[in-house]
């Protein structure tokens, strides 16, 4: 004898269709009618039709979209309400030419003095005093040690010190995950099975499966390119040295000055150049 639907014989069987084929999560419906997740499944996928369910399903997904659409406007808002209210706080101080110029003074002092690269990276708010004083040291350490004399020399230490600071922030985010990835296939209790739907029973992978793919495709990458804009940054400051000549590959140079005299060599195979024509 077939087994007799509890759903379609519930008296609020048209407002459960009306939740189910909305998207509402079988847990919600069956804690409001005090049902169970299977009866409510197997009712879902034997008498409501498929395009219903798939309507359902595409509304949730749109509902999806526009609340994220509306949290990135929210988010767009906020940092635009805050450039807006720095900018009125410190515009409010400056009323005349002498102000104006006062303000010159002093943000030249805070740049030299390192302060304004601290606080654009947000040290004062969101860094340890350990670390702000690290990359605080490290910064006056190099305007000393290369002699910046020049504001383009400043530019590309502030961008070093820059490029270490986010080297150490992918690294930090690589050694948190490392630890969950740790804990997860190494630790006493078993590995975290990841469902293919929030309240679903199809296994779809272990979950520290997500957690090597994001470390493999995202972190590494990003901690390689910041290590590539560091190597960079510490590349310019050595070629802009004051007294540092620059590397010349003879085999490849077709004009070389030595002391006083010019010498043209020409490449290998061919005739060689007998001027040599004093400078």
């Amino acid at each position: 004898m077939p087994r007799v639907c509890t759903i379609c014989t519930h008296p609020a069987r048209a407002a459960i269709n009306d939740r189910l084929e909305a998207g509402q999560s079988l847990r919600d419906v069956a804690g409001q009618y005090s049902l169970s997740k299977s009866s409510l499944d197997r009712h879902k996928a034997s008498h409501i039709p498929s395009h219903l369910a798939q309507d359902g399903a595409d509304l949730k997904a749109e509902f999806q979209a526009a609340r994220q659409a509306d949290r990135w406007r929210y988010m767009q808002l906020r940092r635009n309400a805050l450039a807006v209210m720095r900018a009125m706080q410190g515009w409010g101080c400056i009323r005349s030419v002498e102000e104006w110029q006062a303000a010159c003074n002093d943000a030249s002092k805070r740049y030299q003095s390192g302060r304004f690269l601290i606080e654009r990276l947000g040290a004062e708010r969101f860094l340890d005093p350990q670390l702000m004083a690290t990359l605080w040291q490290l910064r006056q350490g190099l305007m000393e040690e290369y002699g910046a004399s020049s504001p383009a020399m400043t530019m590309v230490i502030d961008l070093a010190v820059m490029a270490y600071y986010n080297v150490l922030r992918v690294q930090g985010w690589i050694g948190d995950l490392t630890l969950s990835i740790e804990q997860e296939l190494f630790a006493e209790d078993a590995l975290k099975v990841k469902l293919r739907q929030r309240y679903g029973r199809q296994v779809d992978g272990f979950a520290v499966e997500a957690h090597l793919q994001r470390l493999k495709e995202q972190l590494l990458p990003l901690f390689e390119r910041a290590n590539r804009q560091l190597l960079s940054n510490i590349q310019g400051l050595r070629q802009g040295r004051p007294g540092v000549l620059p590397t010349v590959a003879i085999g490849r140079a077709g004009q070389v000055n030595v002391a006083q005299q010019q010498v043209n060599l020409q490449q290998r195979g061919s005739r060689a150049s007998p001027d040599v024509a004093p400078r």
